[in-house]
């Protein structure tokens, strides 16, 4: 049977269109790769939890200067216990991303909460040249940068949050969390800074401005005026080791980064083209 040359333009017009609204994910950012941001896409990080769907987006900012977009963490739904990596107090994560645009770089944080993200310990601060990375994909692909945990952490539950504020473009912050089982001692007082939280709506005065050149104020200062802070983790009389159990996921890969979501995309659009093409049937 063939098609009028109407009926096929306006199939065509269909799959353009539909291209327009199928979810994609955003590679021109970056997101928490290792350990894997929350629904983070890239093969080798855990399902969702019940109710919840991979974030195409994970990339993407959480807000800018003007704007909260997102809240901290992008998702408030952590992962189950039997899907946390574990880690030893002490031990160091080789942290991944999946690098879109690297931005020039910028200021990183990395920060631990006990109590569901109501509160944050800084563990590592970065300045200027965290992400600052070459857009060789080979070279992005195997970028990673140790987070040690601290040596006397308690046991139990964490988020691992994340935090950029890139050196070039339009003044944003970047955060994932992921959700990780520590293996430490029992109980305890975990002691820190506040981490600073910048470039996030009106709400936040504090503002960092670009800085590409390396003569060019970063901003720095405002990391001097973090708050110290105490989170104390209460114990079970036990040293809590024996009872962790849980698989450790498989490691993350940024060569992997799109497959899921690419994959997710063309069924959409494949769908829309099928419907389209029977329904023109029917009607013709």
């Amino acid at each position: 049977m063939t098609f009028p040359a109407k009926t096929l333009f306006t199939v065509l017009a269909v799959y353009l269109f539909a291209l327009t609204l199928t979810p994609t994910p955003t590679t021109a950012h970056t997101g928490l790769a290792t350990p894997c941001g929350r629904y983070q896409v890239i093969t080798g990080c855990p399902e969702p939890p019940l109710g919840q769907v991979r974030d195409v987006n994970i990339n993407a900012p959480i807000g800018t200067n003007l704007a909260i977009n997102q809240k901290l963490c992008k998702s408030s739904v952590p992962y189950p216990f039997s899907s946390r990596t574990i880690y030893k107090a002490g031990e160091t994560i080789q942290t991944a991303y999946s690098i879109g645009s690297s931005h020039g770089g910028g200021h990183c944080q990395w920060a631990l909460s006990y109590d569901g993200e109501k509160s944050w310990v800084v563990i590592k601060t970065m300045i200027r040249t965290c992400l600052r990375v070459s857009s060789d994909l080979v070279v992005q692909a195997n970028y990673r940068i140790p987070v040690q945990l601290p040596n006397d952490l308690p046991s139990g539950n964490v988020t691992f949050m994340w935090l950029w504020y890139n050196a070039i473009g339009q003044r944003e912050l970047y955060s994932n969390c992921a959700d990780i089982r520590i293996v430490g001692r029992d109980g305890g007082v975990v002691k820190g800074l506040e981490p600073l939280i910048a470039n996030y709506g009106p709400g936040y005065p504090a503002f960092l401005n670009e800085f590409p050149n390396a003569t060019d104020p970063d901003g720095s200062e405002l990391f001097e005026t973090r708050k110290s802070v105490s989170i104390v983790v209460k114990g079970s009389g036990a040293d809590g080791t024996s009872s962790v159990t849980a698989p450790i996921p498989t490691g993350s890969n940024q060569s992997n980064y799109t497959g899921r979501a690419v994959t997710w995309s063309n069924l959409c659009t494949l769908s829309v083209v099928f419907a389209s093409f029977f329904l023109f049937y029917i009607i013709n």
